[in-house]
C-alpha cells in the first residue's frame, strides 16, 4: 500500500513542472464551492424563521478522491449565529456534495444590522495522499453577508375610548398619539377605517382627515388631534362608531393598531325644549286653550270679589245688630229672615273699583 501511495506521489511530483501556471484548474486534484445567496432574516416577533442556504462542492480532479475540509469566518457576535459552515467531506472524482448552512439571530434587531461571512473548501487529502508540500492545497472560498429584513409593527393610543356624545351640526375632535414598534425608521399613519360610510351619513372632515409621522425605533409621535362635524340632519338620536386605524408604511403585511370610538349624534328637533312642544300645537287650538284659560282666570276674580264684598257687608251688619241687641231686648230671629236677608245682602253689592283693587293686592 505504501508503495502505491510513493508511486503515486512521484508520479504527481513529476508532472507538476509541465503544469500550466495559471489560467487552469489542477488536473490532479481541485474543489469548486458555489453557494446561493442567503436571503434576508425575518427577525420580527411574529415571522421569524432561521435562514437556510444550500452550498455545493465538487471534486474537480480527473482521477482519484479528494476529502474537502469546511471552515469558516464569521462576525455574528452574540446578536446572530452561523451553523453547519464546517465539517470535512470525501468526494469521487467529478462527483459532487451538498451541505446546508443556518443562519439564525435574536428578534426585533434593528435592519441596519448585517453580518459578513466567508466559507473556505480546501482539499486536504488526494487519493488518500495528505496534501501540504510538495504538493500544495487546493481551496476555493465564497462570501457574502447576511442581511435583517424591516418589519413594521405600530401602536395606536387614544386614552379617553368612551362614548362621544354631540348635537347635530357640532364639531368635536378625537386626540390621538401612535409608537413605531419595528426595527426601522418608518412613516405611521393613522386613517379612519370607515371614513365613507361616515361621510354617507352625513359627517365632514376638518382640515386633514388622517395623521402620520416619521418616528424612529421605538419612538412615539407628538399628540394629534383629527377634527370632525357631526351630521346637521338628524331627526332622532343616531349612533355611529370610528374606526381608527394605525399602519406601518414600511410594512404593508404588519398587523395594524385599532381602536374603535362610540359616537351619539343628538338631534336638536328631540332636545325636548318648551318651544319645540308648543311649535307642534296648532294656531287655532291655541286661541281656543288662551280664551279657556281667561274665562277660568275672570270667573275667579269674579267670586272673589263677591266673596270679600259679602263678608265686608256682614260684617257691617253684624256690628249694628250688637249695637241694637246692648239697647234692646233680645229677639228670636227668624231662619227664613236670615236667607232673606242674605239675598238683600247680594242685592246691596256695591261693585267698587276698590275691591277688585283689594282683591288684586291680595293675590
Amino acid at each position: 500500500m505504501k508503495r502505491r501511495v510513493l508511486a503515486v506521489l512521484l508520479v504527481a511530483v513529476f508532472f507538476l513542472p509541465f503544469l500550466p501556471a495559471t489560467g487552469a484548474q489542477n488536473p490532479l486534484f481541485g474543489v469548486s464551492l458555489t453557494c446561493d445567496s442567503p436571503t434576508e432574516m425575518d427577525v420580527s416577533p411574529s415571522g421569524y424563521e432561521p435562514v437556510e442556504m444550500v452550498c455545493t462542492i465538487e471534486n474537480t480532479a480527473t482521477i482519484g478522491a479528494t476529502r474537502i475540509e469546511i471552515t469558516n469566518e464569521w462576525n455574528g457576535g452574540a446578536t446572530a449565529d452561523m451553523l453547519g459552515a464546517t465539517g470535512e467531506y470525501s468526494v469521487d472524482a467529478g462527483q459532487s456534495e451538498e451541505f446546508t448552512v443556518t443562519f439564525s439571530g435574536t428578534t426585533k434587531q434593528p435592519s441596519t444590522n448585517s453580518y459578513d461571512f466567508e466559507i473556505f473548501a480546501t482539499v486536504t487529502e488526494w487519493n488518500s495522499i495528505p496534501l501540504n508540500e510538495p504538493l500544495p492545497r487546493e481551496n476555493d472560498s465564497f462570501a457574502d453577508t447576511l442581511e435583517i429584513a424591516t418589519y413594521g409593527a405600530v401602536e395606536l393610543r387614544i386614552n379617553d375610548v368612551s362614548t362621544r356624545k354631540v348635537e347635530a351640526g357640532n364639531e368635536f375632535s378625537i386626540n390621538l398619539q401612535f409608537s413605531n414598534k419595528g426595527n426601522d425608521l418608518d412613516k405611521v399613519r393613522v386613517d379612519i377605517a370607515n371614513i365613507n360610510d361616515l361621510k354617507i351619513a352625513g359627517f365632514s372632515f376638518i382640515g386633514s382627515e388622517f395623521v402620520a409621522e416619521d418616528l424612529a425605533i421605538g419612538e412615539t409621535s407628538t399628540l394629534k388631534e383629527i377634527k370632525i362635524l357631526a351630521p346637521s340632519d338628524i331627526d332622532s338620536t343616531a349612533n355611529f362608531e370610528l374606526q381608527f386605524q394605525a399602519s406601518s408604511t414600511n410594512d404593508p403585511s404588519a398587523p395594524i393598531s385599532e381602536t374603535v370610538i362610540p359616537v351619539s349624534v343628538e338631534s336638536s328637533k328631540s332636545s325636548g325644549s318648551l318651544t319645540g312642544g308648543i311649535s307642534e300645537v296648532g294656531e287655532d287650538d291655541l286661541i281656543l286653550y288662551g280664551a279657556i284659560a281667561g274665562g277660568v282666570i275672570l270667573l275667579f276674580l269674579l267670586l272673589g270679589v263677591v266673596s270679600r264684598s259679602i263678608k265686608k257687608k256682614n260684617a257691617k251688619k253684624n256690628a249694628e245688630q250688637q249695637a241694637a241687641i246692648e239697647l234692646d231686648e233680645p229677639e228670636t230671629p227668624n231662619q227664613n229672615d236670615e236667607f232673606d236677608d242674605l239675598f238683600d245682602d247680594l242685592d246691596d253689592i256695591d261693585m267698587e273699583t276698590d275691591e277688585f283693587d283689594d282683591l288684586l293686592d291680595e293675590f
